[in-house]
């Protein structure tokens, strides 16, 4: 492909047109926050007459029986969760509740007022929430004892339990003079698995890049499952990069993960190439090992299908395309939750539309007749970081022994070699999975990783 250039210069003038105009939108929407919360403050309060300006210390409102107005006929207070713990971030954010409370401190219901989560993690707030009501200003709220958490969202869950906590016991106390019991919001130190696991599985996918070691390679392929897939189910996510367009980001004391993965994928891909696609992502492992289980026996196996190579170096525009498309619709919108669009999402968290449970579908099938479909022709994130592999500096390069065999061509499972007039190969590098195939069949060493030397069979 002769355009990446214009493709790189066209995404980046989209991030940036994003970023700016999330900006003005966000200065321009603090002036209906007070409608939204007026709208909210009836909800968490549906049988009051009458409400009071926000006001007081912690800012709250009051909702009166009547239009007295006087603490005879109060009713209850609403608060909003940013006011009161504004410290206190989801996984993407600020998490803008409030929530309703009676004279004994009682919760009467919590309404979301705005959060950016990502809705298939975050799939059924209203139940969750559902088990605040009527807990009080003595009671203990610990995650997974007095609250369940949401399945695979742990971050988010714990966010909204601790505003919750927080805002309720401050305003019991300060507001209503109610005796609470002890807050406990002491910051947990960072999980520190959350850093060197990442580290590590990342340091055995770079060696099996350097040193094209297939055994290495697919070492690190089962830790990514297990550890990003199954464990954490926590991927590079073209979501990850609407946020980041959005300027949304987690809080390091509650997501190191997130810094950690996000970190070492910009870094080793920026120097080595498509690390993380190649021998880290979950879903194309799993759909490298569905591939080859129907094609692993050339005689039993089915029989390979290509599309031809005009048809196809057209098809693999579409990952730009889809790219282009969910950060557009993501700024419009303000919220990364449009772009959830990927499979990946709904094999690991087991949560989705009817219309992810088809594409998740679609895709796995796929997967039987070409080598990682999705990845090659549909992936958001592998068409970011394949533009940013573009530049980096250690490169598979040809050297002076070839003897035009175009062994590397045929056997490249991504197709990302083409032989040029003078039957020598060109590697379209942001379509290289550094698998090492090349280099490990080259019959005359000529292909080689740049500083790294070439292994012998």
């Amino acid at each position: 492909m002769k355009n990446y250039r214009l493709i790189s210069l066209i995404f980046l003038m989209t991030f940036t047109a994003g970023a700016c105009f999330h900006v003005l939108r966000e200065l321009r929407s603090k002036a209906k926050d007070v409608q939204r919360e007026t709208q909210a403050i009836k909800a968490v309060l549906p049988d009051a007459q009458n409400f009071s300006e926000k006001g007081g210390n912690p800012p709250h409102y009051k909702g009166y029986q009547t239009s007295a107005n006087t603490e005879k006929d109060l009713l209850g207070l609403a608060f909003v969760t940013t006011d009161l713990a504004p410290e206190i971030r989801g996984y993407a954010g600020p998490i803008k509740m409030m929530v309703g409370m009676d004279r004994k401190g009682s919760i009467t219901k919590i309404h979301v007022i705005s959060h950016s989560e990502t809705p298939s993690y975050v799939f059924d707030l209203d139940t969750f929430l559902d088990q605040f009501r009527s807990r009080g200003v003595k009671d203990s709220f610990v995650l997974g004892r007095d609250i369940d958490g949401i399945s695979r969202a742990t971050i988010s869950s714990e966010a909204m339990t601790r505003a919750v906590e927080k805002g309720l016991k401050l305003a019991g106390h300060q507001v209503l003079g109610l005796e609470t019991s002890v807050l406990l919001l002491e910051e947990k130190p960072s999980p520190i698995e959350q850093i060197i696991i990442p580290l590590i599985l990342f340091g055995i996918a770079v060696l099996g890049v350097v040193s094209h070691n297939t055994i290495i390679r697919w070492t690190a392929l089962a830790g990514g499952f297990l550890y990003f897939g199954i464990i954490k189910s926590t991927m590079v996510s073209v979501v990850h990069i609407a946020n980041i367009c959005l300027g949304k980001f987690p809080a390091f004391i509650q997501s190191p993960l997130w810094y950690a993965l996000i970190g070492l994928t910009l870094f080793t891909t920026l120097i080595w190439g498509m690390v993380f696609c190649g021998s880290l992502c979950p879903f194309a492992g799993v759909e490298e090992v569905i591939y080859n289980i129907f094609h692993k026996s050339k005689k039993r196996g089915l029989k390979k299908i290509e599309l031809a190579e005009k048809l196809d170096r057209r098809a693999r525009h579409l990952k730009y395309l889809v790219l282009l498309s969910a950060l557009i619709v993501s700024v419009l919108l303000g919220n990364a939750s449009a772009a959830s669009i990927e499979p990946f999402l709904t094999l690991f968290t087991q949560k989705a539309t009817r219309l992810g449970w088809t594409l998740l579908i679609l895709m796995l099938f796929a997967a039987i007749f070409y080598f990682r479909f999705w990845c090659k022709y549909l992936c958001p994130v592998g068409a970011c970081l394949g533009l940013m592999a573009r530049m980096s500096p250690f490169k598979i390069k040809l050297g002076k022994n070839c003897i035009h065999c175009d062994i590397c061509e045929r056997i490249c499972p991504t197709q990302a070699i083409r032989m040029n007039e003078e039957k020598l190969p060109v590697i379209d590098y942001p379509e290289c999975i550094l698998c090492g195939k090349c280099v490990q069949k080259c019959p005359k060493q000529s292909l080689s990783l740049r500083g790294f030397a070439h292994e012998k069979e």
